[in-house]
C-alpha cells in the first residue's frame, strides 16, 4: 500500500499538500531531509547517508540523534492513511513511497521522456507540448527553503535538467518553423550560458532564420572566444559544422531542422538516484606508476624517491595539466605563454613541479626561473634562463613571479619574443598579469590565464589519503581548512600522528602562524593589519566601515591597499577575504588579543545594525546587510539558517499602492483562509501605510506583503475583529501597561506564499524592517511578531529576546503565536548589544523577566 492524498514538490520551494491543504514542512533541514528521501524514489537511504549528504564533512556530534529527530517530525506531518506509515524504516534504511504523480519532479521527467519518444514518431507538435506542459511545473529555484550539503549539487543538476528540457523545446518549436517566437527567449538562455554550445547552437539558427545571418556568425565568434578565453578549447564539431552551414547559406538550414539539435539529450538526466551517490572523481592525467615498494626498482639516487613521493601526493589540477599536455604537444591552436595565478598557499609552486616532469616525460627540455633568486635583475633573469634560447623544445617555468613584477614589460616585449616558435612558457605568481599584458593585441589568443583556487572535496581527500590521515580525523580536517592545499598538508602532517581512533582535530598555533606567514607574509604597519582583521571579520568590508573601526588611519589608502591583495576578493558590495586567509586571521586574533577581537565584533555590528536606520531598508543592500548579521553570529552557536547566505531576492520592497488590495488577500486566502483576509482587508482600509509590500523586479506584482500595526488604544472594533491584537493588547496591558504618549507594535501577516513563514530572501527583508522599527521607533512599548510555526522559529526568537506569550488565537481553524519584548524594560540601546559576547565565545545570557509574571508600569 502506498500513501494517499499527499502531493509533493521540489522544483521550487519544497512543499507538501494533503488534498488541498499545505503542510508546513518544517525547518530547512528537516525540508532537505524530506527532499532527500523524495529525490531517492522509493529507494532506502541509509542513518549515515542521511548525515553524511545533510552535513558533509562539518558532522556534528549530535548528527545522528538530530537526523532521527527530522525523521520523526516527518512522520508526524505524514502519517499516511492510518494503515502505512509514510516513512518507512528497514534494514536498508528509511524510504517514502508516494504515488508518481504525486512528485512534481516524477511527472516533470515522465513529460519528457514521453515528450522525446513522440518527437521520434515523428510528432513534433505533440512533443514541445510535453515539453511545455513539464516546464509548467517549475515554481522557481529547485528545493529552494532545504538546507544540507547536498541541496547546492542537486539543485545545479535540477537546474540542469530544466534547461536541457528548454533547449529540447526550442529545438522542436524550430522545426515546426517558430523561429520569431523563440527568439528572445533562447537569446536570453544562452546569455545566462554562455559556454553551453547547444543553446549557441539553437540562438544561431533562430538568428539565420530570421534573416539575421551576421548576426548569428557573431555568436559563433563571440562563443568561440570565450571557449578559448576560458577553458582553452576549439568549439565542438556540431556548433562549427552550423557555422560553415550557415557561411554558405546551405539550403538544409530551412525548416527542416538537422536532427542533431533535438536529438542530442545530455547523458544520466533521468537518474533518479544520482542526488544521493557520491560525485563522480573529477578527471585527471594519469600518474606515474609508484615503484618506490618495490625492491628491485627502487630508485637509486634520493631525488628519485622525492620526485616518485611528490607524484604520489599530487592531486587535482587536471583542467590545468590538460591544457599544459595540449600545448607541449605541439598543438598552434594551444597557448603560448599560461599565467597561473593566486594566493600563496594555493599550490602553484607544486603544479609547476608536476608540470615540469610532464615535460620531461614528453621530450622537452625543461628550464626553471625562482623569481626570488632573480628579484628584478634583467641580467640574473637572462642568465637563469638562458638554456631556453633557440630551443623549440623549451618549456620556461617561472615560480613566485611577484618577486620579480617588475620585469614584466621587458619579459613580454623583448625576452619572450626571442623564444623559438614552439617553446611553451608557463609564468606562476600571486597577482595576474598586468592589463597592458591582457590588452596587449599581439598577445590576444597566444596569452592564457588561470586563477587557481581550491582543491575540490574529492580532491581534498585525495590528498589526506596520500599524505596517510587516518579515516576518522579526515571530516574533522576537512571541515576546518577546506580544500586549501597549504592548510591540507600542514594539517596532514598533525593529523596523521594521531590515533585512528580520534575523529576530531583541530589547528594548533604554530600552523596557524605558518600559514599566516605563507598566505599573508609582511604587512606595511600596525594599520595594515588592524585592517587585515576587519576585512575578515566582517561579512564584506567597504571604505565607510573602516572609516568607523579606524577613524584616525587613511582609510582610502588602507581600502586601496586591501583590494589589491591576492587573496582578497571584490564583489558589488565591498571586499572579502578568501575563506581560509579569513579563518587563520580570525583564529590568530581570538586567540592573540581577545579584547581587540571584542572591540572589532561590536564597532562593526554597530555599523551593521545602524544601516538598518540609516539606509533604504527594502533596497538592494538589505540582503547584503542581513547576511553581514548572518556573519557575526558564526561563532554565537544560534542557527544561522533563519537569514539567508546565499541568492537574490525576486522583489523589492514598496509602499501599498493602489489596485494591490484583490493580489494581498488572494494571497492571505490561500496561506491563512478566509478569515484572515477578512481581518487583512480591515486593516487594509484602516492602516493602509502600515503595509509593505514586496515587488517582482521585473513584473511589479506583489509577491509578498506583511503588516507592521501601530496601535495606541485600539478601539473596540478591532479588538472584535482581530483575535490576535485582542491577545496582544490584553498581554500588554496585564504585564506593563501602556502609557500615555506611548503605543505598541504588531509585525502581523508576514505572507509570502512561495515560501510562508520560512526563511527567504524576501523573509530577511521583513525581519530587516521588522529590526529597523525597533531601533528607529520612538515610544515603542511593546512589540510582537506573529507566526503560525512557533516551534521553527523559536531559537531566533529567544537569540532577539523576544519571549512567548501563553495566549494563542486561532483564526478560521489555524492558530497563531505572539513573541514579544517590551521595550521599556530593555532599551534599543541595551538590546543592541546585549547579544555580543554571546556572538562571540557562545555564553547564553539570562532573558528578560517581565514577560513572564504581571507587573506594574516598567520605568523608563
Amino acid at each position: 500500500m502506498i500513501a494517499v492524498g499527499y502531493r509533493y514538490s521540489l522544483l521550487g520551494p519544497v512543499r507538501v499538500w494533503l488534498g488541498d491543504r499545505e503542510v508546513d514542512p518544517g525547518s530547512p533541514q528537516q525540508c532537505a531531509v524530506l527532499a532527500l528521501l523524495l529525490l531517492a524514489q522509493g529507494h532506502p537511504v541509509t542513518i549515515d547517508r542521511l548525515v553524511e549528504q545533510l552535513w558533509g564533512y562539518a558532522t556534528p556530534a549530535t548528527a545522528m540523534s538530530t537526523a532521527r529527530t527530522y525523521i520523526s517530525r516527518l512522520r508526524g506531518l505524514l502519517p499516511g492513511d492510518g494503515v502505512y506509515c509514510g516513512i518507512q524504516s528497514g534494514p536498508g534504511g528509511y524510504r517514502l513511497r508516494v504515488e508518481p504523480d504525486a512528485l512534481d519532479l516524477t511527472r516533470f521527467q515522465d513529460l519528457v521522456r514521453s515528450s522525446r519518444a513522440t518527437g521520434k514518431s515523428g510528432s513534433p507538435g505533440t512533443a514541445a507540448e510535453q515539453l511545455r506542459e513539464a516546464l509548467s511545473l517549475w515554481q522557481g529555484t529547485a528545493l529552494a527553503g532545504a538546507r544540507a550539503e547536498f541541496v547546492t549539487d542537486e539543485r545545479a543538476r535540477l537546474e540542469q535538467l530544466r534547461l536541457d528540457a528548454h533547449g529540447e523545446r526550442i529545438a522542436l518549436d524550430l522545426a515546426l518553423g517558430r523561429h520569431n517566437e523563440v527568439l528572445p527567449e533562447v537569446s536570453s538562455l544562452a546569455a545566462a550560458s554562455p559556454l553551453d554550445e547547444r543553446l549557441s547552437e539553437l540562438h544561431m539558427l533562430s538568428l539565420y532564420r530570421s534573416a539575421r545571418q551576421a548576426d548569428a556568425l557573431q555568436v559563433y565568434r563571440t562563443t568561440s572566444e570565450l571557449l578559448h578565453r576560458q577553458l582553452g578549447i576549439q568549439p565542438g564539431p556540431e556548433l562549427r559544422a552550423l557555422h560553415q552551414q550557415i557561411l554558405r547559406a546551405d539550403p538544409d538550414l530551412g525548416l527542416s531542422t538537422p536532427a542533431a539539435l533535438f536529438s542530442r539529450q545530455p547523458t544520466g538526466a533521468d537518474d533518479p538516484i544520482r542526488a544521493v551517490e557520491p560525485a563522480l572523481e573529477p578527471v585527471s592525467v594519469a600518474p606515474a606508476p609508484d615503484t618506490t615498494l618495490d625492491p628491485d626498482l627502487r630508485p637509486a639516487l634520493l631525488g628519485d624517491r622525492l620526485r616518485a613521493a611528490h607524484r604520489r601526493c599530487f592531486v587535482g589540477r587536471a583542467a590545468e595539466r590538460a591544457l599544459f599536455a595540449t600545448a607541449i604537444d605541439g598543438s598552434r591552436a594551444s597557448f603560448v605563454t599560461l599565467f597561473l595565478h593566486g594566493p600563496g598557499g594555493v599550490g602553484k609552486s607544486t603544479l609547476l613541479h608536476r608540470l615540469a616532469d610532464d615535460a620531461a616525460a614528453a621530450g622537452r627540455t625543461v628550464i626553471r626561473v625562482d623569481g626570488r633568486m632573480v628579484e628584478g635583475s634583467v641580467a640574473a633573469f637572462t642568465e637563469a634562463a638562458a638554456p631556453a634560447l633557440g630551443d623549440p623544445d623549451a618549456v620556461l617555468l617561472i615560480d613566485t613571479f611577484e618577486r620579480c613584477a617588475q620585469l614584466e614589460r621587458w619579459l613580454r616585449e623583448e625576452y619572450l619574443p626571442k623564444l623559438a616558435d614552439g617553446a611553451v612558457v608557463v609564468v606562476a605568481g600571486r597577482h595576474p598579469p598586468s592589463p597592458a599584458w591582457r590588452a596587449d593585441p599581439s598577445w590576444s589568443g597566444v596569452l592564457l590565464t588561470r586563477t587557481l583556487g581550491d582543491l575540490s572535496a574529492t580532491e581534498a581527500t585525495a590528498l589526506l589519503n596520500a599524505r596517510g590521515v587516518p579515516a576518522r580525523p579526515q571530516r574533522s580536517v576537512l571541515a576546518r581548512v577546506g580544500g586549501y592545499p597549504l592548510a591540507l598538508s600542514l594539517a596532514a602532517e598533525t593529523a596523521r600522528h594521531r590515533d585512528s581512533a580520534t575523529s576530531s582535530w583541530s589547528a594548533n598555533q604554530d600552523i596557524i602562524e605558518t600559514l599566516l606567514d605563507q598566505l599573508i607574509g609582511a604587512v606595511p604597519s600596525a594599520a595594515h593589519r588592524l585592517a587585515l582583521h576587519v576585512c575578515a571579520h566582517a561579512y564584506v568590508t567597504t571604505e565607510e566601515l573602516l572609516r568607523v573601526v579606524m577613524p584616525t588611519d587613511d582609510t582610502a589608502e588602507l581600502f586601496s591597499w586591501l583590494r589589491a591583495q591576492p587573496f582578497i576578493g571584490s564583489g558589488p558590495n565591498g571586499l572579502y577575504p578568501h575563506d581560509i586567509v579569513r579563518d587563520v586571521l580570525d583564529a590568530d586574533l581570538r586567540w592573540r588579543d581577545p579584547a581587540a577581537y571584542e572591540s572589532i565584533h561590536r564597532q562593526i555590528r554597530h555599523h551593521v545594525l545602524d544601516a538598518l536606520v540609516i539606509r533604504n531598508v527594502g533596497g538592494p543592500a538589505t540582503l547584503s546587510t542581513m547576511r553581514s548579521v548572518r556573519h557575526l553570529l558564526r561563532h554565537s552557536g544560534t542557527p544561522t539558517w533563519f537569514l539567508t547566505a546565499h541568492g537574490e531576492s525576486e522583489a523589492e520592497e514598496d509602499q501599498l499602492r493602489q489596485g494591490d488590495r484583490p493580489q494581498l488577500l488572494a494571497m492571505t486566502a490561500s496561506t491563512e483562509g478566509a478569515e484572515s483576509a477578512r481581518i487583512v482587508e480591515f486593516w487594509l482600509d484602516r492602516q493602509p501605510s502600515a503595509f509593505s509590500v514586496y515587488r517582482h523586479r521585473v513584473t511589479g506584482s506583489p509577491v509578498a506583503f506583511m503588516a507592521r500595526l501601530k496601535l495606541r488604544t485600539p478601539r473596540n472594533e478591532a479588538i472584535e475583529i482581530d483575535p490576535v491584537v485582542a491577545a496582544a493588547w490584553e498581554h500588554s496591558q496585564r504585564h506593563s501597561a501602556v502609557q500615555t504618549g506611548e503605543h505598541i507594535r504588531l509585525a502581523r501577516h508576514l505572507i509570502y506564499p512561495a515560501c510562508y513563514l520560512r526563511p527567504s530572501p524576501i523573509a530577511d527583508m521583513q525581519q530587516a524592517r521588522i529590526v529597523s522599527d525597533y531601533l528607529s521607533d520612538r515610544d515603542l512599548a511593546w512589540s510582537y511578531v506573529v507566526v503560525t510555526n512557533p516551534q521553527l522559529w523559536q531559537p531566533w526568537m529567544s537569540y532577539l529576546n523576544l519571549s512567548g506569550v501563553p495566549a494563542s488565537p486561532a483564526i478560521g481553524g489555524r492558530s497563531f503565536a505572539l513573541f514579544a519584548h517590551d521595550w521599556r524594560l530593555e532599551p534599543p540601546e541595551a538590546w543592541r548589544d546585549r547579544q555580543v559576547a554571546h556572538e562571540l565565545w557562545g555564553s547564553e545570557l539570562a532573558p528578560l523577566t517581565s514577560l513572564s509574571q504581571p507587573v506594574g508600569s516598567a520605568p523608563r
